[in-house]
């Protein structure tokens, strides 16, 4: 353990990932094990059988459920989470069943999704990219659904967590990197 390194055994990251991205997924899995506060697991889950996001997603959270974890925080193999990310994330937990922070974007030139949480802004389009922390019962308690439109299970989950109660919260500070290569499936964004 590296010095002034604390572990969070309340959270547990999540990343689904596909074949082709193994690269991006050594990098991604460096990001989280440089993280200031570190989680008591990192689960990856790499989608053999073309399950899709929300199948995998729902697995890991059965995952997450065993382990005791309160929390999960999501993070997609083609992004990268600078060392205070969970730190920040998790600085919230006691105010929000959700949590998301901003993102720097690459490879995507005017493509800003950084915006603070309205619920009726959300309803109108995605702005929160799947890179959150949130409740792990809330998680298994929604799910993933498997019959969203292919791009949009963040927003689905987001559109229902909204309407059963969950609390949002929007930590204006850019934690992580969104990397656009062109092949991103997991999010429709706009």
């Amino acid at each position: 353990s590296q010095v002034g390194i604390q572990v969070n055994p309340r959270i547990v990251v999540l990343t689904p990932s596909i074949p082709e991205r193994s690269g991006l997924l050594r990098e991604c899995m460096f990001s989280i094990a440089t993280q200031t506060l570190q989680p008591a697991a990192h689960i990856i889950a790499i989608d053999y059988e073309h399950a899709g996001t929300a199948a995998m997603l729902n697995r890991m959270i059965g995952s997450a459920v065993a382990t005791g974890a309160e929390w999960v925080a999501l993070l997609a193999d083609d992004d990268l989470a600078y060392p205070g990310h969970l730190q920040t994330l998790a600085s919230a937990s006691n105010s929000a069943d959700i949590i998301y922070t901003w993102c720097d974007v690459h490879g995507r030139p005017g493509w800003n999704p950084n915006r603070l949480f309205d619920a009726d802004a959300l309803r109108a389009g995605n702005y929160i990219p799947g890179t959150v922390l949130m409740r792990t019962d809330l998680a298994n308690n929604l799910g993933w659904r498997t019959d969203a439109a292919h791009g949009f299970e963040d927003w689905n989950f987001w559109l229902r967590a909204i309407d059963w109660g969950a609390r949002f919260a929007c930590i204006p500070e850019i934690t992580w990197q969104y990397r656009f290569h062109g092949t991103n499936i997991s999010w429709g964004g706009q």
